[in-house]
């Protein structure tokens, strides 16, 4: 089927009526022309590809030191202070996302997308800067500065939500907006590393500023604004209660589904943020992963998260209930901490970077559920919430799992030294405790009352009673079957009117 007839433009005379009529219309030069990647990229339609390019290059960035970073503020601060400093910086930084990021995301209702798209990517990529510099401090400083706008995936998602039509499967357009995070650790990582040999980490610190520019330039000319002109100059200016983070945290507890939703995110998220920070280190000196054997890891494990987080969970989304995706990525994420917890063979560590994979699709199908909660000027401010939990977490999980581990007797950074008295053969521990708390958010999701999915903060609406025009609207097949339907009805009801012998005439007469 033509997809040009939807704007009339196709050119090839494929028009409304040939199309409404089901008549045969073959695939052609004129739909791959028209969303193909690269023209909807410099097209001024705002689509899914633009924040794409934008949350891709911006993990590109960081993606780029991730090798180095971590040996470079050993170094500097000393093994003894590591850990303690990353800790502070980390969750601070995490907790003041949590408490802007809706304030945020609903500024964003209020001024647009595009204008807060710059600020947060900006803001994130700040701190790269900081690394040109030998004090490390100033880089320290700067990422607890920029964790209030650090936020981006609060715009990115209530961007998806602008351009995704009301009512369509959001899952496929979110998981190719997250999966951009795998897409970059396939490829940054080993950028970064060859840079590196080469001509030395600031080299790599300049590198990654460049990108980060190019970010930015990226937005200000070729990403068009996704809110409507009528949506972001209803409200010309803003009041205290819009600025007032704690206000705008308020959302949390507008409704019993916002509350079940967020206790997923949190629950879900929690572990899974200890364990990235954690997971190289474990497999490194807990488990005998070599440099290239943890960078084969990565690879395979990002390679495996695109799959899923586009192409599964777009066939999951066609297969299956918002609630039913959920829980599946739920149990994925229970499985793999499962796997790590108890199993030590490589091999079978290989194979659970598919089980990771498959887990990461929670996210996304979440935030996907979250946006057809919300009505359509609340878009920015429904994702940041999740993002702010999103945030928290990040702060919050790898201080569990580094008390977790002290626990369990396990000395990430020195495994000569490392012993497990505590927890005997099992020195996993903690990713086990992890799996624990990820059941707690499928009980959740389980608990989640279908009939509020599309309802946002209002009362259900019943599909058999109500305005007719509404429950039209909201379900296009049936509009059309009685408008094909219609003509029909009404040649039936003028041919009874003026037949005198017809009961109904007679009736009426009567």
């Amino acid at each position: 089927m033509c997809l040009r007839w939807l704007k009339g433009k196709c050119s090839r005379g494929h028009t409304y009526s040939a199309v409404a009529q089901g008549e045969p219309v073959a695939v052609g030069w004129c739909a791959k022309k028209r969303h193909s990647i690269f023209a909807s990229i410099f097209s001024r339609k705002p689509s899914v590809n633009h924040v794409t390019v934008v949350i891709f290059l911006e993990f590109f960035t960081w993606g780029l030191v991730a090798t180095i970073l971590p040996e470079a503020i050993e170094n500097y601060f000393g093994e003894d202070r590591m850990w303690l400093v990353v800790g502070l910086m980390q969750g601070i930084k995490g907790f003041l996302a949590f408490l802007m990021a809706p304030m945020i995301g609903a500024l964003s209702d209020i001024w647009g997308r595009k204008m807060l798209l710059v600020l947060t990517v900006a803001s994130t990529c700040l701190p790269l800067a900081f690394l040109l510099l030998e004090n490390l401090w100033w880089h320290v400083f700067a990422s607890i500065l920029s964790g209030p706008f650090a936020v981006t995936f609060t715009i990115a998602f209530a961007y998806v939500s602008d351009v995704t039509p009301e009512g369509a499967p959001r899952n496929a357009a979110f998981g190719q907006v997250s999966a951009t995070f795998a897409a970059s650790m396939v490829i940054s990582p080993a950028v970064g590393s060859f840079v590196d040999s080469i001509y030395g980490p600031y080299a790599v610190y300049a590198f990654s500023v460049f990108i980060s520019v190019i970010d930015v330039v990226f937005i200000l000319f070729l990403v068009p604004e996704s809110l409507a002109p009528s949506s972001s100059s209803a409200v010309k200016s803003i009041d205290c209660t819009t600025v007032n983070p704690f206000k705008a945290m308020s959302m949390l507890f507008s409704s019993k589904l916002m509350i079940q939703l967020s206790a997923v995110v949190f629950l879900s998220y929690l572990p899974e943020a200890g364990e990235y920070q954690v997971l190289m280190l474990y497999l490194e000196n807990s488990m005998g992963f070599s440099k290239a054997e943890l960078s084969l890891y990565i690879a395979i494990m990002g390679i495996l998260s695109i799959v899923a987080q586009t192409m599964v969970l777009g066939w999951l989304a066609t297969k299956m209930s918002q609630k039913s995706v959920i829980s599946t990525g739920i149990c994925f994420g229970i499985l793999q901490l499962c796997v790590f917890g108890l199993i030590t063979l490589k091999p079978i560590i290989f194979m659970n970077a598919a089980l990771v994979a498959m887990g990461s699709v929670t996210y996304p199908a979440v935030s996907a559920m979250v946006s057809n909660t919300a009505s359509q000027e609340e878009q920015g401010a429904v994702q940041g919430l999740v993002t702010g939990i999103r945030s928290l977490c990040n702060g919050l999980g790898p201080a569990l799992f580094g008390v977790l581990f002290q626990m369990a007797g396990s000395t990430l950074n020195d495994p000569e030294h490392a012993t497990y008295a505590r927890m005997g053969e099992y020195p996993g521990f903690p990713f086990l405790l992890g799996a624990a708390i990820v059941v707690l958010a499928l009980i959740v999701n389980i608990f989640i009352s279908p009939e509020k999915f599309h309802t946002g903060t209002t009362e259900p609406r019943s599909d058999a009673g109500g305005d007719e025009s509404e429950n039209l609207s909201r379900f296009p097949e049936k509009k059309s079957a009685e408008a094909r339907l219609e003509p029909v009805l009404s040649t039936i009801s003028e041919r009874r009117h003026s037949d005198p012998d017809s009961p109904t005439s007679e009736t009426r007469q009567a």
